[in-house]
């Protein structure tokens, strides 16, 4: 099983380099039957070999996350089909796996509250520089991160799934990447609704002036685990990709940092009232 992931990630990832099995052999220094086997899972192929194709298409820095499927070392799962990031990865299976996620989006609702439209909204607006500008290329492209964004919100209906504990600015709210007003209410009644539930908490941040702290960094997630001896992990949200971070001094820093804007913010019981204010409008 883990062969057939890996050749179809190996597969996926050169198509996406626009290279032919032949022009990716002689840049690889393989002959084009060799990459031909190894792409159909026919042959198992070296992890050298991985190494120096993931390099040819860009993604040599996450040969680890690739290898370790190779070795058997893990089981995969829906985070490790092609149409995954490979650099999101890592994170995805953390997200899937863990008891309880915390997490703080100054700019946008956070992916595991966002409705399609919403989604879909966000990968338009922050396609990296130099993707590709023809129109259906580009809605493709996006289509694809908001159908991911749809399957990382499975874990929170999953029996034994994760509880969610959700930061909100009013930037998210008051300026979404919506342009249709139904759509900008259809997002409000979403996290209403969300809220309600008993395994998400939603809290909406005061602003800085009235409760007296601003946090300075990136988004970020706190991944916490139902094994007792398995630590917390810390996610940043960067531009290029999620960086999960081990670091304990690290992890407890944004713990506090948690904490902080959880007790400067409303009250989790106040969050419909107030969404259903900002639906209404002024």
């Amino acid at each position: 099983m883990q062969l057939s992931v890996v050749a179809a990630r190996l597969s996926a990832l050169r198509a996406g380099s626009r290279l032919s099995m032949k022009s990716a052999a002689q840049a690889a220094g393989l002959n084009t039957s060799t990459i031909f086997r190894i792409e159909h899972g026919l042959v198992a192929p070296r992890e050298a070999t991985v190494r120096i194709l993931l390099e040819l298409y860009g993604e040599g820095e996450h040969a680890p996350r690739l290898l370790s499927l190779l070795r058997e070392e893990r089981v995969p799962g829906w985070y490790d089909a092609p149409g995954v990031p490979l650099g999101h990865s890592a994170f995805l299976e953390l997200e899937d796996r863990a008891q309880i996620v915390y997490t703080y989006c100054p700019q946008q609702v956070p992916p595991l509250l966002q409705t399609p439209a919403y989604a879909l909204a966000v990968a338009l607006a922050t396609l990296p520089v130099g993707a590709p500008y023809e129109e259906r290329a580009t809605y493709e492209g996006a289509a694809r991160a908001a159908g991911l964004v749809a399957a990382r919100q499975r874990v929170l209906d999953r029996h034994g799934g994760p509880r969610l504990w959700a930061i909100l600015d009013r930037t998210a709210l008051l300026d979404p990447p919506l342009c249709r007003a139904e759509d900008r209410r259809d997002q409000i009644d979403a996290l209403v609704m969300a809220a309600k539930q008993e395994h998400v908490a939603v809290q909406i941040a005061r602003p800085a002036a009235e409760c007296g702290y601003l946090y300075q960094g990136p988004p970020f997630t706190l991944l916490r685990f139902r094994e007792r001896d398995r630590a917390d992990v810390l996610v940043l949200h960067l531009l290029h990709a999620p960086v999960v971070i081990e670091d304990r001094r690290r992890v407890e820093e944004h713990q506090q940092a948690f904490a902080r804007l959880s007790l400067s913010a409303l009250p989790v019981d106040a969050t419909p009232d107030v969404l259903d204010g900002v639906r209404v409008g002024p």
